[in-house]
């Protein structure tokens, strides 16, 4: 992705990057724009300058320039505020303002995917796969009225994310964490986002799984109720004993797929008894994180608290200073 962001279209980067340049700079035409941002009835905002190791900044960058476009060109016109050799150097044409809009576009479902993955709060691995999907199906497909550049946009970027992320399946595949992930999330337990083929066999190592569950001698049965009904008391060893594994699994894939926006934890929580060793293995596979941000963010902020000012912390402080910032939240 990133290496795409770079390299569609090159020249329209720096320009963008000299034009926010040029406001960062200028505290007069910083001013200048936001007071044409009053005029025209929009909030104050600073442009974004984009950061060669953060792809989403170009995005970020490209997206506040076109939202500020009529500020932006009001104050490159007005010769109190700007020279006319600035203005020169600065000069964006329609067709190149055109071209920023194409890509705003092209690269926005990219942005929220990349934040729905890196969020904090609520990213499991098991939506990796499903969203991927719908953003090559929703998003990334080609359509007639694309130019060139657009179509190997799209062309380029969907051939990594299917390198990237193994998306593509055939008889040498294997299930991945991910795909099992999915298979236990109950919004996208139905698979409908994976090859025919690869659905059965994801099937097939789930079932695995518990069976390795019950070898392992596992305690995932309920206690049977101490009081019986008087049904139950009557039709004794007929009732159908509902927690033995095969049951649960049968009886999970036969459940309603859950809407996608909707909370899964909550959804097991209720039903958690209902499932008890599915319940164990949905723990193991859901809290796996859809990316490695959270750890890398946990590290930035050892070294928010670590400087060279304070290298003599007791590492138990240090442990529990981070622990205090990353659950702020919480202790409000």
């Amino acid at each position: 992705m990133a290496y795409v962001a770079e390299g569609y279209p090159k020249k329209k980067k720096k320009l963008c990057s000299a034009l926010v340049r040029h406001f960062k700079h200028s505290d007069v035409a910083k001013q200048s724009l936001f007071k044409k941002q009053e005029q025209l009835r929009i909030p104050h905002q600073s442009l974004v300058q984009c950061c060669k190791t953060r792809w989403n900044s170009i995005y970020l960058m490209l997206d506040r320039l076109l939202q500020n476009r009529t500020s932006i060109l009001n104050v490159l016109t007005d010769r109190i505020v700007t020279s006319l050799y600035i203005a020169q150097k600065l000069e964006t044409t329609e067709s190149q303002w055109f071209k920023i809009e194409i890509l705003v576009n092209l690269l926005k479902p990219l942005y929220i995917v990349t934040n729905l993955f890196c969020s904090e709060n609520y990213s499991p691995a098991s939506i990796v796969r499903p969203l991927l999907t719908q953003l090559m199906e929703n998003h990334l497909k080609e359509k007639e009225n694309d130019d060139q550049n657009v179509t190997y946009f799209k062309r380029i970027i969907i051939h990594e994310i299917k390198e990237r992320f193994k998306l593509d399946w055939n008889e040498t595949s294997s299930v991945s964490v991910k795909q099992i992930a999915s298979f236990l999330d109950p919004r996208y337990k139905d698979l409908e986002f994976e090859p025919i083929g690869a659905r059965g066999e994801i099937r097939k190592v789930v079932k695995d799984l518990l069976e390795k569950f019950r070898t392992q001698n596992i305690n995932l049965e309920q206690e049977p109720p101490v009081q019986r009904s008087d049904l139950e008391f009557l039709y004794g060893n007929i009732i159908i004993d509902n927690n033995e594994i095969s049951i649960q699994f049968q009886n999970y894939i036969a459940e309603p797929q859950l809407r996608f926006d909707l909370n899964s934890f909550e959804w097991w929580k209720l039903r958690q008894n209902k499932y008890p060793a599915l319940a164990e293995l949905t723990k193991q596979y859901l809290a796996i994180p859809a990316t490695s941000v959270s750890s890398e963010r946990c590290f930035s902020t050892a070294g928010n608290k670590v400087t060279s000012k304070r290298t003599c912390l007791l590492t138990k402080n240090v442990n529990m200073l981070i622990f205090l910032y990353q659950n702020r939240e919480l202790l409000h």
